[in-house]
This record gives structure tokens, C-alpha cells and sequence, in this order.
């Protein structure tokens, strides 16, 4: 569970990527947003990538555990949720040199995501094998990809995006 300052600092994050360009926002501009002074954030994070590789990472964990085999749509609405906290940054990201790493960011945690569902539904760990982790690499970055498209809609619905994902399952051959 993420700390009350750690989400402090993400939420003021939040905040000032809908007003501010994703390589403007300052670890000083964070601060002054939380009410935290800069040694508190340090204390938490090096730098304000460490703090989103953070927040992807425990929104992502999070999303995992309440997985339920079965429960596809379920799931894949709770991933749309996060996508959707995470518009503008992803849009803004989309137009600042950190582009890659916040893409490399929603890699893994897709990454993340769809093999801990399929361990969940299938018992078996998909990445044991070569081409286990080679077919969880083409589904992440296939998604990746499906999100960029989204955040160059002038509105994103990760919800409709979701729907065709977990339609788009049901069309594969079942092992």
C-alpha cells in the first residue's frame, strides 16, 4: 500500500499534468502542490521518474490482485480505470522527450497485467518458455500500441478500448 505522502506526490502529479507540459513539471512544483517539503520527496523517490514508475507499478499490482479467472471484462475495466487517471500524462508524455520511457512504463505494466491474468486462468506461468514470454511481449506492446492510437483521439476511451481487447480473446484458440 502506497505510503500517504508517496500518493500525496502522485496525486499532485495528477493535478499539475492537466495544466503543465509533462517535461515542465518540477520536483519544486510537486512540493509546493502536496505541502511536502523537497527532502520528504526525496526521501521517497530520486526523481520524478522513479515516482511514475512507482505509481504505474502499484496501480498495476493492485489491478492484479483483485483478478478473478473468469472475470475478463471485470478486470480489463479496472486497467481502463487507471488508463483514464493517467490521460494526460500519457497525452502529454505523447509530446515530450520522455515519450519512451512513459510508453516503456505502460508496457510493463501491461505486461504485468496480462501475464498475471493468464497465470491466474490457465495455472501455468507463461513466461517459463521462450515463446511464453515472447507472446506476452507481442500482447504488451500490441496494447501499447492501441493506446498511443487512443491518446491521439482528441477523447480517449479506454473503456470501448478494453471491450475490443477482451473481444478480441475470445477469438483465440483455446489451449
Amino acid at each position: 500500500m502506497a505510503s500517504k505522502a508517496k500518493r500525496s506526490i502522485i496525486n499532485a502529479f495528477l493535478k499539475l499534468i492537466e495544466k503543465e507540459e509533462f517535461d515542465k513539471i518540477t520536483v519544486t512544483a510537486l512540493v509546493e502542490n502536496c505541502g511536502i517539503s523537497r527532502q520528504t520527496f526525496y526521501y521517497h523517490f530520486n526523481d520524478i521518474s522513479e515516482m511514475l514508475t512507482y505509481a504505474f507499478r502499484t496501480e498495476t499490482e493492485a489491478i492484479c490482485k483483485v483478478q478473478a479467472v473468469g472475470k475478463w471484462m471485470e478486470s480489463a475495466m479496472q486497467y481502463a480505470d487507471f488508463l483514464t487517471r493517467y490521460d494526460n500524462t500519457l497525452r502529454k508524455a505523447a509530446r515530450s522527450d520522455s515519450f519512451i520511457f512513459v510508453y516503456g512504463l505502460l508496457y510493463q505494466s501491461f505486461y504485468d497485467y496480462i501475464t498475471s491474468y493468464i497465470t491466474k486462468k490457465s495455472g501455468k506461468d507463461p513466461l517459463a518458455a521462450d515463446e511464453g514470454r515472447f507472446a506476452m511481449a507481442c500482447a504488451a506492446h500490441s496494447f501499447s500500441g492501441l493506446v498511443v492510437d487512443e491518446i491521439t483521439k482528441e477523447a480517449s476511451d479506454y473503456e470501448a478500448l478494453a471491450e475490443k481487447i477482451g473481444n478480441g480473446f475470445k477469438l483465440l484458440p483455446k489451449a
